[in-house]
């Protein structure tokens, strides 16, 4: 950069190719897309309908659509120069979305479909953390058709003396604590994991660990990925693996975690290692647990982060100073300066 006087006239007029980039601009209605037809679909729509209104709310012509068969020729029809992809569970974090748009070339926020592939498996997500350093359950896949196959009384104790008396099944492939269930003894985990089949073909076992639910969002912006202030996450006792919990305010509460600032830097870096490890682009959510002692474990990464009034995001959003349409303004305008 030059150190001439700023009264000092110009050499020469600047080049095209050293002209600063103009700033990009909204020509267009951004598509929030929702809904579609996995478990997580009313939590989809929530989101969507919620993100419209901040969207909205930030000077953002936004608008929401189905994920449906009438989505394409919508699009087209009417314009739209970006999309928010609002989908929870499969279509929406499977990659499925964002092939569709990567096909027809509308710029989307958030990751590629690629991406979303790897993160959206926890057994190959986790292992991918794991070897990257990040402190993360230890946890035993198990498939359906092993569980039918050999049968449960040949794997369940196995299965325990390797991750103790309390454990999480989770299925491998979904959100929202859809399928999730804490298991205290051995006689309550073949029941879980026939809960857990009911919405996918593998399970994964987790070592259950005790402590405070921190979740932390990581958005980039021109410096890369950065960590919005962590939330914590509390609900009522009895619904800690409860659906419905989620997304009703008088079973949930957010807040600002009683932790100390070393902690929350660490848990913030941890976030952004896991954005990166992951491959994940402009927006994700980590989830840990925090025990008392301030060790740490990262049960998952969230590809596609709530957005609904009860959701981590907006809160986060407003414990770092600014919105959640303000933040999802800019993560339009990165992607269509890309």
């Amino acid at each position: 950069m030059s150190s001439a006087s700023p009264h000092a006239a110009p050499e020469t007029p600047a080049t095209e190719a050293s002209a600063p980039r103009p700033a990009p601009e909204l020509r267009g209605p951004v598509a929030v897309i929702a809904g579609g037809l996995s478990h997580e679909r009313d939590v989809s729509l929530a989101s969507g309908r919620n993100l419209v209104r901040e969207l909205r709310a930030a000077g953002v012509e936004a608008q929401a659509y189905d994920f449906d068969r009438a989505l394409m020729a919508a699009l087209e029809r009417d314009k739209v120069v970006a999309a928010v992809p609002a989908l929870h569970g499969q279509f929406g974090e499977d990659g499925e979305i964002q092939t569709l748009l990567e096909l027809i070339g509308l710029p989307y926020v958030g990751s590629s479909s690629n991406a979303c592939r790897v993160a959206w498996d926890k057994g190959t997500a986790r292992e991918l953390l794991r070897r990257a350093g990040i402190p993360v359950p230890e946890s035993v896949g198990l498939s359906a058709q092993t569980f039918r196959d050999v049968g449960a009384a040949a794997l369940m104790e196995h299965v325990m003396g390797q991750l103790g008396e309390r454990v999480v099944v989770k299925p491998t492939r979904c959100g929202s604590a859809l399928g999730v269930t804490g298991v205290d003894g051995l006689s309550a985990l073949p029941s879980a994991l026939v809960g857990c089949y009911a919405y996918g073909e593998d399970a994964l076992i987790e070592r259950f660990h005790d402590g405070v639910d921190v979740s932390v969002v990581v958005v980039e912006d021109a410096d890369g990925p950065r960590a919005l202030t962590p939330v914590e996450v509390a609900y009522e006792k009895g619904h800690e693996f409860d659906f419905s919990a989620r997304y009703t305010a008088e079973f949930v509460s957010l807040d600002r975690p009683a932790l100390p600032e070393t902690l929350i830097e660490q848990l913030g870096r941890a976030a952004c290692d896991a954005h990166r490890v992951l491959g994940l682009a402009d927006v994700s959510r980590s989830d840990f647990i925090v025990d008392a002692d301030g060790g740490y474990v990262l049960l998952e990464t969230a590809i596609t982060p709530g957005t609904t009034e009860t959701s981590v995001m907006p809160f986060a959003c407003t414990l770092s100073g600014t919105t959640l349409g303000a933040v999802t303004r800019d993560l339009v305008l990165r992607v269509l300066a890309r």
